[in-house]
């Protein structure tokens, strides 16, 4: 059986990395925040933000750090709506608001991104993968990967542009697995049962 031109085993891999990716990312939330579920909100919050607003990276910014700062603003703000339903529930007027703990630390969630990264490019064109990892995730200067490419800094810009929408397309399918069982369809009663169409990693 083939898919677009890949064959069962290929298309196997990339799932088995796509699920991978969900689940590293889950841990690491459910370390940080105490709770699953909160942390697959977290998680889905995060795949928003970056999905809507990856086209307003810049072609000179790294990718790595950008998600590393939208992850960052999400645990924040799941932190600050945590500490008012609290307040809330305390008695608005008994207790001081919380800030302390609110600062996520930025090597964990930087090595968070760097790995989800690093473990989705293979699952790209090679080219793609290659301008991806030396401009958004080791930030190499973008002269010297166009000299080394032997390409324009005009054609270097398209091809990280075209290398984004491939990764912006995976991430779309890794954000539709369960994070919790690892399935692209589970019960009516997964958290993630509404969110997940039946399709195949594409070829990107």
């Amino acid at each position: 059986m083939s898919c677009g031109g890949k064959d069962q085993s290929e298309i196997d891999a990339v799932w088995a990395v796509m699920v991978e990716v969900q689940q590293d990312l889950l841990r690491m939330l459910t370390r940080r925040i105490g709770s699953q579920d909160e942390a697959v909100d977290v998680l889905h919050d995060f795949y928003v933000k970056v999905l809507s607003h990856l086209d307003d990276v810049r072609d000179t910014d790294k990718l790595r750090g950008w998600m590393r700062r939208v992850l960052e603003s999400t645990l924040i703000d799941h932190f600050r709506d945590q500490s008012k339903r609290r307040r809330a529930e305390a008695g608005y007027h008994l207790i001081e608001p919380q800030t302390e703990g609110l600062e996520p630390n930025l090597d964990d969630l930087d090595h968070a991104v760097c790995v989800c990264l690093y473990k989705l490019l293979p699952t790209l064109k090679s080219e793609y993968a290659d301008v991806l990892w030396r401009a958004d995730l080791v930030g190499e200067p973008r002269e010297k990967i166009a000299s080394e490419l032997g390409v324009s800094e005009s054609n270097l810009r398209v091809r990280l542009h075209r290398a984004r929408q491939a990764l912006k397309q995976r991430l779309q399918e890794v954000c539709q697995i369960c994070p919790i069982h690892g399935y692209m369809d589970c019960s009516d009663d997964c958290l993630m049962a509404d969110k997940k169409p039946a399709e195949p990693p594409s070829e990107l």
